[in-house]
């Protein structure tokens, strides 16, 4: 964690220093109520939400089921680190890579590839048993998948609030945003602990004991069922948003007319005002 921590600095100071916002002028305060405005018919921003809360649902089944999958179906509580290293690590290799990936899948098509593989590798997963080579192998795509779908909403924020500008004349980018990306993260990660919980519970898991052939499936169900119908329902989601990010083009476009209109005129007034 100190060596995370240490990296993290250089790398927010490096960002810091090179990273220039480009639309300085036009971001202000804007009132709770004018930005509830931006979310009006700013489909491409409700369908990238209700995608993004499952993806944190999604996650967070998983990470919070993996232990007891090792532990009681496999057999293997020590596997859990072996897991867990692999999950944190492919999903530096996805971020590293989505720029190639997007430049062949497009944005919407990242997310649901990454929805797809996290759906392949569980059903991998279920079928190979206790064999660790192709459960590894299963895991690994999994996590590349992760990595995809966990990032790949941050990078499409800023597209949602261009559209919200271009249909509302409300650039809302800070609430937008943190809706999109906070709010999805900590609603997500509660929802996503509390339904193995449910599931567990209803099939009879009681921890530290020979589970029952019952509780079993209940711990296969929330491990490998569960995230791969989130991510069917991810996959079903993120169709619709293909149409939009084939607007963005036109969307820029427009906001930039608008821009430069909104310079002439107000230099037009200035001379008119030192006249």
């Amino acid at each position: 964690m100190g060596l995370f921590g240490i990296c993290v600095i250089i790398l927010l100071i490096f960002a810091f220093r090179h990273l220039q916002e480009q639309n300085v002028e036009r971001n202000v305060s804007i009132p709770f109520k004018d930005s509830l405005r931006a979310i009006k018919n700013n489909w491409p921003w409700i369908i990238l939400v209700t995608a993004n809360l499952l993806v944190w649902v999604n996650i967070s089944v998983r990470q919070s089921t993996v232990i007891y999958y090792a532990k009681y179906v496999l057999d293997d509580e020590s596997i859990t680190p072996i897991f867990n290293g692999i999950l944190t690590a492919l999903p530096m290799l996805a971020n590293l890579s989505m720029a190639f990936v997007v430049r062949f899948t497009h944005k919407f098509g990242a997310m649901i590839l990454g929805a797809v593989l996290i759906a392949v590798g569980h059903f991998g997963i279920s079928v190979v048993g206790t064999n660790l080579p192709l459960l590894f192998a299963f895991w690994a795509i999994v996590s590349f998948g992760h990595g995809l779908m966990c990032a790949m909403p941050f990078c499409m924020l800023a597209d949602t609030v261009d559209y919200g500008e271009y249909v509302n004349g409300v650039r809302a980018a800070g609430f937008l945003t943190a809706i999109g990306s906070a709010l999805c993260i900590k609603a997500g990660s509660g929802i996503g602990g509390f339904i193995p919980t449910m599931i567990m519970g209803h099939y009879g898991y009681v921890a530290n004991t020979q589970q029952t052939a019952e509780s079993i499936f209940g711990i296969q169900l929330s491990f490998i069922w569960v995230p791969i119908i989130l991510s069917a329902m991810i996959v079903v989601i993120m169709l619709f948003y293909a149409k939009f990010e084939a607007q963005e083009g036109k969307v820029v476009a427009e906001l930039k007319q608008r821009a430069l209109t909104d310079i002439k005129s107000k230099a037009l007034d200035s001379g008119a005002s030192a006249s």
